[in-house]
């Protein structure tokens, strides 16, 4: 019963929620790369906006919608990007175009243990720095590209890597200071299997607070102490990882989950592509007690969710989906969820509360958490709660849901 009264509220919120893609609904499928414009560039809008990456529906609708804001970045402005890899054909003709029209591009993307260009998965990384280094051989400035060693403000650790995604757009047609944070990986081959979300904000101080650690993480160097830090403003709250050490004392998402009341007024979904290790045992554990006294839980599997995990979620009660299943397609055998997402809603001192979660931190110690570069943002509103769900709702009422193990990469 629970089960069911899950798919149908997450369906309604599907058939009566309104457009969550903002300006880029009309503009996001063009066919072609070419630049619109300039009166359309100087007129385009960017209105806050939550996109999922749904590779057996709507494949490549996050590349398409940073497609468009590339298309409609002025002249003068610039692109910060901060992503595991860059391997697109649909953002990089844009890419190319904008930096050639005089639009300053700044990336950093993981490069392995030796902090060098990786060409087999970041084939669009190694073109946006040859075009970068080509012109600068011109004697423009002002765009570049890093490639981390392993994390950019952690320790120089075995198993760690440089996993935030985020973009940020000084201008976008008449909109400044643009940010778009979350789980996607931009890529073709992301596109084809795996589903991840992505949400676009256009407030000044997200924006300041985003650039200040992509400056910090352009150093490629460890941040000293512990590098673990948190932002707010006005309905948002803010983390950045890495976190060494994290404990279920500095965890955010620990602390996140014990400002939740475990009760039957408490109902939670979360799309979870790796869960494991100390820190998802302590996580597990604490959603768990949340279920035992009432809460409601719809839990999404992914491929790299410890079993431990699973047995004590679904010895609590908690609805457990499969987020991993094979799809009859030869060249993207797997659909997988690749989201690190939740949503909330209980009630405080009665009133009703809504929140969603969105970014990069898989909740565990490795390669994909705590102690590597993540950025995470959390949305108090019910609008964020409400697009949320309504992008997870085709995972949730996927079937079957036999929850076998599987390696979709």
């Amino acid at each position: 019963m629970r089960r069911a009264g899950w798919i149908c509220a997450l369906l309604m919120v599907i058939l009566v929620g309104t457009s969550l893609d903002g300006a880029v609904v009309g503009l996001a499928g063009r066919a072609d790369s070419s630049s619109p414009p300039v009166a359309t560039r100087q007129a385009f809008t960017v209105t806050r906006a939550m996109t999922m990456n749904d590779p057996t529906r709507r494949r490549g609708t996050v590349a398409r919608q940073l497609r468009t804001y590339i298309e409609h970045t002025p002249r003068g402005a610039t692109i910060s990007i901060m992503s595991f890899y860059l391997s697109s054909s649909i953002t990089w003709p844009a890419l190319r175009t904008a930096y050639e029209r005089g639009v300053n591009v700044r990336a950093i993307l993981y490069g392995g243990q030796e902090g060098t260009p990786m060409p087999s998965i970041s084939w669009e990384g190694v073109r946006l720095a040859d075009a970068i280094k080509a012109g600068r051989d011109r004697g423009r400035r002002g765009s570049w590209v890093v490639w981390t060693r392993r994390t950019a403000r952690g320790k120089d650790s075995p198993g760690t890597v440089m996993h935030t995604k985020f973009w940020q757009f000084s201008k976008v047609g008449r909109t400044a200071k643009v940010t778009m944070i979350g789980s996607y990986n931009n890529g073709d081959p992301p596109d084809a299997r795996a589903y991840s979300a992505m949400v676009t904000l256009t407030d000044p101080k997200l924006y300041a607070d985003v650039q200040s650690m992509f400056v910090e993480s352009a150093k490629d160097r460890h941040a000293r102490r512990n590098p673990q830090r948190r932002f707010s403003g006005e309905g948002w709250d803010l983390y950045f990882f890495p976190s060494t050490p994290i404990t279920p004392k500095n965890d955010p998402v620990m602390e996140r989950l014990r400002s939740i009341p475990g009760n039957a007024d408490t109902r939670m979904a979360i799309s979870m592509y790796s869960m494991q290790g100390r820190r998802g045992a302590w996580l597990a554990q604490r959603l768990a007690s949340m279920v035992e006294r009432g809460a409601e839980l719809t839990f999404v599997v992914g491929p790299d969710v410890e079993a431990s995990v699973v047995h004590r979620l679904r010895a609590a009660g908690a609805t457990l989906e499969d987020g991993c299943w094979r799809t009859g397609h030869r060249r993207a055998p797997y659909a997988y969820t690749h989201d690190k997402e939740m949503t909330a809603t209980w009630v405080t001192d009665g009133v009703r509360q809504h929140a969603a979660w969105i970014g990069s931190d898989d909740w565990g110690n490795g390669s994909g958490g705590s102690q590597s570069d993540q950025a995470t943002i959390g949305l108090d509103s019910t609008w964020a709660y409400t697009s949320l769900n309504r992008l997870l709702a085709p995972q949730i009422a996927h079937e079957p849901d036999n929850l076998a193990r599987c390696n979709p990469l």
